[in-house]
């Protein structure tokens, strides 16, 4: 092959793959790819847990001692909670189930109406929100940047590990993905009641999707569109009524909050009072946190990454870089969220997600290939270690 026909070969490969990007199919690379890559990462997680490979932990035995079915890799932890929640809703006083929040159990609760097994409804109702929002998530990217950039941010974002591996097990971050993205979606088209109606959604399948009054009042307060504050109670509505129904079965005030009392072991307070005193100069609290060493490790890591992007983010929407740093510091300094819990969090503020582009293809490939490696470990960790 001569020189002149191997350009002419790469100017007619770079022509296609230019059209295809501008075309509507480019929506269904990254859900493609990325529905692929969850296929094959999720084989290699199940046969590695048939040889008897674990990370160790408490529960490792369950999935050592004999073959899981193919939903056991989808269902860990808390998801039974869940399950439990969507087949018998929840109790008639303060327990543990109480600290869940409602939208997604109750959508698996209404595929058991069909006939739909309960664990397969969970499995569905996460893959369907998580595939859904790679579209929203790359629709949005291309009103801040090039459509080719946007294609890249949203495969990278999709295979960052928490996200990669939480958008598609039984639990409701990528539910909650999905209305978080749809409610920044609406606000970009200034359609204002779909944007806070798709918010007041989004905190009822967790509790974190209150904090989007940040961007939005930013916003309005910035462009002087005063009147449309009153929007940002539209999405506080739907909490505000999920605590009432709970006070009316409960008898108990801000049920989700008070039932937080039956995680808070020993355990947990010992490593949240280690923080503070940590936080405050005292030493002396580095002998308790020590055992979870790897755990502050990925925090630290996490923390790291997401202050970064939130400053690359100033560039892109000042809203969305004011909402993920301040919903960093709140989660942070009040410690609402387990610190188990804290990386997977931080990771689905889905404006980590827009700086994650590069032209550099071979640092690009280099990422991508830490992620994939990580991504296994993730959820290799999470049906073994306690990564959730």
């Amino acid at each position: 092959m001569t020189l002149g026909s191997s350009r002419g070969m790469y100017r007619t490969m770079f022509r296609h793959l230019s059209h295809f990007i501008q075309s509507r199919k480019r929506f269904m690379l990254p859900v493609l790819g990325i529905a692929l890559l969850h296929t094959i990462i999720g084989l290699v997680v199940y046969y590695s847990l048939r040889s008897g490979m674990t990370l160790g932990g408490p529960f490792a035995s369950n999935y050592s001692s004999k073959p899981p079915n193919w939903l056991q890799l989808f269902s860990a932890w808390d998801s039974s909670y869940y399950l439990t929640i969507a087949l018998n809703w929840y109790p008639p006083r303060l327990g543990p189930s109480w600290a869940f929040m409602p939208l997604y159990p109750a959508t698996v609760r209404s595929l058991t109406y069909l006939g739909v097994n309960a664990e397969l409804g969970a499995f569905m109702v996460a893959s369907f929100c998580g595939l859904a929002s790679i579209v929203v998530f790359q629709k949005i990217a291309e009103q801040y940047m090039v459509k080719t950039q946007a294609l890249v941010a949203t495969i990278m974002y999709f295979l960052f590990p928490p996200v990669f591996v939480f958008s598609v097990v039984s639990y409701p971050e990528a539910l909650y993905l999905l209305l978080a993205l749809l409610s920044w979606h609406f606000h970009q088209k200034h359609s204002d009641l779909k944007a806070s109606g798709a918010a007041a959604l989004c905190a009822l399948s967790r509790p974190e999707g209150f904090l989007l009054a940040i961007p939005f009042l930013y916003d309005y307060l910035t462009q002087k569109q005063f009147r449309k504050i009153g929007y940002v109670l539209v999405l506080l509505s739907g909490l505000g009524a999920w605590e009432l129904y709970g006070l009316a079965v409960t008898g108990v005030w801000l049920p989700s909050h008070a039932a937080g009392e039956f995680w808070n072991t020993a355990k947990a307070q010992a490593v949240k009072l280690a923080i503070q005193q940590l936080a405050g100069g005292d030493l002396s609290s580095v002998a308790v946190l020590f055992p979870y060493r790897g755990l502050i490790l990925a925090i630290i890591t996490i923390l790291v990454i997401v202050v970064f992007l939130g400053w690359r983010n100033w560039k892109i929407d000042k809203a969305l870089s004011i909402y993920l740093l301040a919903s960093t510091a709140i989660l942070g300094a009040t410690l609402s969220v387990a610190y188990r819990s804290f990386p997977r969090i931080l990771s689905f503020l889905f404006p980590v997600g827009l700086p994650l582009h590069t032209r550099n293809m071979k640092l690009l490939a280099i990422l991508a290939g830490i992620f994939l490696v990580l991504d296994y470990i993730a959820w290799l960790a999470f049906l073994t270690d306690g990564f959730y």
